[in-house]
């Protein structure tokens, strides 16, 4: 069920039990003051009867009852008729002084002064007892209580007859408005279904009713975070489409030298050409991967506790087949007993890789038969190579996707420290690169500092 028909059922239920809530109180209410209004007659009209009751003689025992009075030719009663209000008087204990016909059958109850309801031939009277201050005379004045009904129930219905005229067009008019309401929602939504799957562009907000803005300021966000998703997806496919070609184009090259040559020491040149294009390939490979599951994923919401010793001991076992070959010794400090290392929480098998791909280009690109150190505090891990650093317009760039110095010999696809940066800001820390002075305790070279985001 959409919400519009939703909200038009809950109209069409709530129109009506709101009308009969009214009518009912509309009864009530005028019950009450119809009342009221016919209780105040009849007291008035009990009132004046105890005064002119003092004017008939004592010796009066019985007034027969008057036959009824025709109206004047010239004159016109309308609609008033004296059948349904009678007046009784009662002297000492003799038979009543009798205005009314129906005032016979009036009980005396001399015990009772005020309204009283009472059953009268089987028909309801509303009765009103007063007797004169020397309680020598006793007036009741009845009123039919149909009568009053009568009056309650054409007063109300003068007020159901519009208000049944009234409701069907309140109706209608309700369903109209909750259409309009609800029409802001199927434009937002024919808006959506017309976008194209790779427009991200932001939905408008200016013409947006208040209940919905929040709505489409989520979706906004979402289509922000898609758009920075598609395009990281269109460069990372771009960047290793560019790179993967300068190895293929590599090794086909030197495998076409393998088979077609006929001198040995060419061919083993070329097979080696060959190993090292694989080797290369297969880093690049398992670094664009790496990089694709981070650009896909955000890490928040850590709850275990890194540990640093077995972290830094799964980073360097990981670079030792390289320092082997470069003959570089890595030395590891930790800071003095009882301070931890960078204590924090995060994900220790991402924090491993950050660690081995920074480790891995100090040995790459430091000089051969030197020492790499890898040191820790309670503030910042720094990684200090003995090479020549950097030149100064690369050092700002350094983590770009695929940026390689100019003149290294060992292969790689500079990726290492871009993702290690991207690990780094998903557990919220920086990674700042900075060259030592020869007043420094390791010497110059270059300095690889992780610590903390602010």
């Amino acid at each position: 069920m959409t919400l519009q028909r939703r909200l038009i059922f809950a109209v069409l239920l709530a129109a009506p039990l709101a009308w009969l809530i009214a009518i009912a109180g509309t009864y009530w209410r005028a019950s009450h003051e119809i009342n009221e209004l016919y209780d105040t007659d009849m007291l008035r009209l009990a009132q004046q009867t105890i005064a002119v009751a003092a004017l008939i003689p004592a010796s009066a025992t019985s007034v027969p009852a008057p036959a009824p009075a025709r109206s004047p030719a010239s004159g016109d009663s309308g609609d008033a008729g004296l059948g349904d209000l009678s007046v009784a008087i009662w002297r000492n204990e003799g038979a009543p002084l009798v205005l009314d016909p129906e005032a016979l059958q009036f009980p005396r109850a001399a015990e009772r002064e005020g309204f009283v309801d009472s059953i009268v031939n089987g028909v309801p009277w509303r009765l009103v007892y007063l007797d004169d201050p020397s309680g020598q005379t006793r007036v009741a004045v009845g009123q039919r209580v149909g009568e009053r009904n009568d009056l309650v129930v054409a007063y109300i219905a003068s007020q159901i007859v519009p208000w049944l005229i009234g409701l069907p067009v309140l109706i209608v008019l309700l369903i109209i408005a909750v259409r309009r309401a609800i029409k802001p929602v199927h434009d937002l939504s024919q808006q959506l279904e017309r976008r194209s799957p790779d427009d991200a562009s932001q939905l408008e907000i200016a013409d947006v009713p208040g209940e919905l803005r929040g709505l489409v300021k989520a979706m906004n966000g979402l289509l922000a975070r898609v758009a920075a998703l598609i395009e990281q997806e269109r460069r990372l496919t771009a960047d290793a489409a560019h790179e993967l070609r300068t190895p293929l184009a590599a090794l086909r090259a030197q495998w076409d030298v393998v088979q077609r040559t006929g001198d040995p020491a060419q061919a083993q040149l070329a097979r080696t050409s060959v190993t090292r294009g694989m080797e290369r390939l297969d880093r690049l490979v398992s670094q664009l991967l790496t990089m694709a599951r981070l650009d896909s994923t955000n890490h928040s919401g850590f709850d275990r506790s890194v540990d640093w010793r077995a972290v830094a001991e799964q980073a360097v076992g990981d670079c030792l087949w390289i320092a082997d070959r470069r003959d570089i010794d890595i030395a590891i400090e930790w800071p003095e007993a009882g301070v931890l290392p960078l204590p924090m929480a995060g994900d220790e098998t991402a924090l491993t890789i950050m660690l081995k791909n920074i480790l891995d280009n100090a040995i790459r690109y430091g000089p051969r038969h030197s020492q790499v150190r890898l040191r820790f505090s309670a503030a910042q891990i720094t990684v200090d190579d003995e090479g020549q650093g950097i030149a100064p317009e690369i050092l700002p760039r350094l983590g770009d996707r695929f940026l390689r110095a100019a003149g290294n010999e060992e292969s790689g696809s500079g990726l290492g420290v871009s993702i290690a940066r991207r690990i780094a800001r998903n557990h919220g820390m920086l990674i700042r690169f900075s060259m030592r002075d020869a007043a420094d305790d390791f010497g110059p070279g270059l300095r690889v500092s992780i610590m903390r985001g602010a």
